[in-house]
């Protein structure tokens, strides 16, 4: 999975875990299926300004393969859209309150390794193409990554999103 892909899954997994429906990927059907407020996470606008090269941070023992493995982090700066749609039942309020929600999200509740700098939240406009309410928002980020790469080895494990659980099997 990209980096980008993991910072997308995490705010769209947080926003879940707060009660608000949420998707990455979405069209009109999609949204339609929903009788409530539902967060769209996106990259209409995305942007990354600094990845930066891996830097050494230290080294880790893994008990289960019995070797030592080099850790290594990095930094981004990106930009992602947000989009939250809500049916005519739920009105323009709906949309709202799911922005004060996801905004305490994206506060509180995202992995370490993803942290908001900034979110610039649009005003409430009645979308003609989806026949829903729609409020738009731009949120900067900054995500950091870690690797690991054996002893033996110069390669590198994927770059991993700071603070997601991930399943070794």
């Amino acid at each position: 999975m990209t980096a980008i892909q993991q910072v997308k899954a995490a705010l769209t997994d947080a926003i879940a875990a707060a009660g608000v429906s949420a998707v990455g990927a979405y069209s009109e059907e999609t949204l339609k299926k929903y009788q409530t407020a539902v967060a769209a996470v996106g990259t209409r606008e995305m942007s990354v300004t600094h990845a930066g090269a891996a830097e050494y941070l230290g080294e880790r023992y893994d008990a289960q393969r019995g070797t030592v493995l080099e850790v290594y982090g990095r930094r981004m700066e990106l930009s992602l859209s947000l989009d939250l749609y809500a049916p005519r039942t739920v009105g323009a309020e709906g949309c709202e309150a799911a922005a004060d929600t996801v905004t305490q999200v994206m506060m509180t509740a995202l992995p370490c390794g993803l942290r908001v700098q900034e979110i610039r939240w649009a005003q409430v406009e009645w979308d003609r193409t989806y026949g829903m309410f729609h409020l738009g928002a731009q949120a900067n980020y900054e995500a950091y990554f870690t690797a690991e790469t054996a002893e033996e080895t110069a390669a590198f494990t994927d770059f991993i999103l700071r603070g997601v659980v991930q399943n070794h099997d």
